[in-house]
């Protein structure tokens, strides 16, 4: 699995490494301000403020859409743990339809598989770990499709036969998907962008409080905390397995106990 910088370092260390950035802008901002303060008219100053909020209203734009994305990708790995967890229950009943003892070896080797995917499911940010089971996966859904095909060419009971490899096939797809969601983020130069973004907005208010001749640290520091804990959360949204926001696992957990 490769991950970019942003998504392999740990989000505390990015929400006070931007937190730091963006207070050190508003600081620029201010002491090029006062530098320019008794050269600048009272008319230069109010229209300095109107670009000021202006460039604020890109930021929020900007953290808007990127949040939407990050939202989505999250709804979207929700969504694939319940169809999976569906695909693999209807694969699984299905089994029964078989005869014996095809069918009951089609049933163990799909108990394997659900735990294996639970397994997947719930392993933390381990690439060793997480493609030792991707191998796992592979291997089981190459042995029950083989089973499932040979069953069906001895035309046993064809329909029942069709309905497991279509459910079986479902599954197969849906651990793919998975497998790419989870590689899947929002590009880095889109958060990159926010961030400088965001920082030009930060020399800008500096900036402001410098023609004015003083600072109002309360207001800098909640402007600055609300930025960077804005971009924090949509880092931490896009996570599939790290973070404080992660997608619930609950499907397929069920789908293990019910068995």
């Amino acid at each position: 699995m490769n991950t970019g910088f942003l998504y392999g370092t740990n989000e505390i260390i990015v929400f006070v490494v931007f937190f730091a950035l963006m207070l050190a802008a508003t600081e620029i901002g201010y002491h090029l301000g006062r530098k320019s303060e008794t050269n600048t008219q009272e008319k230069t100053k109010s229209l300095v403020s109107t670009v000021g909020a202006a460039i604020l209203a890109v930021l929020g734009l900007l953290l808007g859409f990127t949040m939407s994305m990050a939202v989505s990708s999250f709804e979207a790995r929700k969504q694939l743990v319940l169809d999976e967890a569906n695909a693999i229950r209807n694969s699984y009943l299905r089994t029964e339809l078989l005869s014996a003892p095809e069918g009951t070896e089609m049933a163990s080797i799909l108990r394997e598989y659900i735990d294996v995917r639970v397994q997947y499911g719930t392993t933390g940010n381990d690439p060793a770990r997480l493609d030792s089971l991707h191998a796992q996966t592979l291997r089981l859904q190459n042995e029950f499709w083989k089973r499932a095909v040979a069953y069906g060419q001895k035309n046993l009971n064809p329909a029942a036969a069709s309905l497991l490899l279509q459910s079986l096939n479902q599954s197969i797809d849906l651990e793919s998907a998975r497998w790419m969601e989870l590689q899947d983020h929002v590009p880095e130069n889109v958060i990159y962008v926010n961030g400088i973004v965001g920082m030009l907005a930060a020399i800008l208010v500096g900036y402001t409080f410098g023609l004015n001749g003083r600072r109002h640290i309360f207001s800098i520091c909640v402007m600055c905390l609300a930025v960077t804990l804005v971009l924090t959360l949509i880092i931490d949204l896009d996570q599939a397995r790290s973070g404080l926001v992660r997608v619930s696992q609950q499907p397929m957990i069920d789908l293990q106990h019910a068995r």
